[in-house]
């Protein structure tokens, strides 16, 4: 029988996935993004070209994201 914590571990993402507009590809593997705050930030990952949608999670790309429209709603 296997470690009761790995199996848990194996359970539980790392993080929570932000999707994130790609702005800026860099030659050393990171990429700039911004986020819906507005606020830019700089992840690991050069898999998702500039002007696309990626997803990221614990500071990394993990993924293309679609591009749908995105509305705001007061209530």
């Amino acid at each position: 029988m296997s470690n009761p914590w790995t199996r848990l571990s194996k359970l539980i993402s790392p993080g929570p996935k932000t999707i994130v507009a790609v702005t800026t590809v860099h030659p050393d593997g990171t990429s700039t993004a911004t986020l819906r705050s507005g606020e830019t930030i700089r992840v690991q990952g050069d898999n998702v070209p500039a002007g696309s949608k990626a997803i990221i999670q614990a500071g990394k790309i993990i993924g293309k994201a679609p591009d749908l429209p995105h509305y705001d709603v007061e209530v």
